[in-house]
């Protein structure tokens, strides 16, 4: 077959794909554009049903795209905690708004009565008015808003913590120690101490210097040793 004709053959082949088709295949699929971290989606990852008809859903995907622009998650452990951490923000500034919005209304609604009170109070009194008024409403949009923030920050500190075990390097390897000669010379015949295995004194090289990244980290001394029973 002539180059021209293996190129439309190509061509023909590649319009017929329809990429991966059993279950394993489109999971690899999946994983492809986590594998080195995303920086951004074309589409939204949530539902249509967890937004209201009157929200953007472009909005959340726009905050999503920042931050994966920001922490680059791997996998889609990383990417489901970072997923749920923007959506906790999003409906935070859901309730903020809903906040604002309760306040006008607690002020309209009660504007005329409060201005025969006081005519000339200023907005500065109408909207301590109107906090009053929604005194109970507030609470509750006060308790959602902690239970908002307390999400989006053990969303963010799970997946910095999943990325910080990702960049934690390996223990180098020690220079085995040179033992220094005897003074005296070895009487004939005695049988010679045993010595480690090369293997050995590398593993416990490793060992060694992992506990010593472990004693920095929790504030020990660095060549400090757990007691042996």
């Amino acid at each position: 077959m002539s180059s021209k004709k293996r190129i439309e053959a190509n061509r023909r082949n590649a319009l017929r794909s329809t990429g991966p088709r059993t279950p394993e295949g489109k999971a690899r699929s999946a994983q492809n554009a986590t594998t080195h971290g995303l920086s951004s989606l074309n589409r939204n990852p949530l539902a249509a049903a967890c937004f209201l008809q009157m929200e953007d859903q472009d909005q959340y995907l726009g905050m999503l795209n920042q931050y994966l622009a920001t922490y680059s998650p791997q996998g889609q452990h990383e990417l489901d905690l970072l997923t749920e951490a923007v959506f906790a923000k999003f409906r935070q500034q859901r309730l903020w708004a809903a906040e604002a919005a309760q306040l006008e209304v607690a002020v309209a609604k009660d504007e005329k009565d409060f201005r025969k009170t006081l005519p000339n109070a200023d907005s500065r009194a109408h909207l301590a008015n109107g906090i009053a008024k929604s005194e109970q409403i507030l609470k509750l949009y006060l308790r959602y808003d902690a239970q908002l923030n307390r999400i989006y920050r053990n969303c963010l500190k799970d997946l910095r913590d999943l990325q910080a075990q990702r960049h934690i390097p390996e223990p180098e390897e020690e220079p085995t120690p040179i033992e220094p000669k005897s003074e005296t010379e070895a009487i004939p015949n005695e049988p010679k101490p045993s010595q480690p295995t090369p293997e050995e004194q590398a593993a416990e090289a490793k060992r060694r210097a992992f506990q010593r990244h472990i004693n920095i980290n929790l504030g020990r001394p660095a060549d400090w040793e757990p007691p042996t029973s």
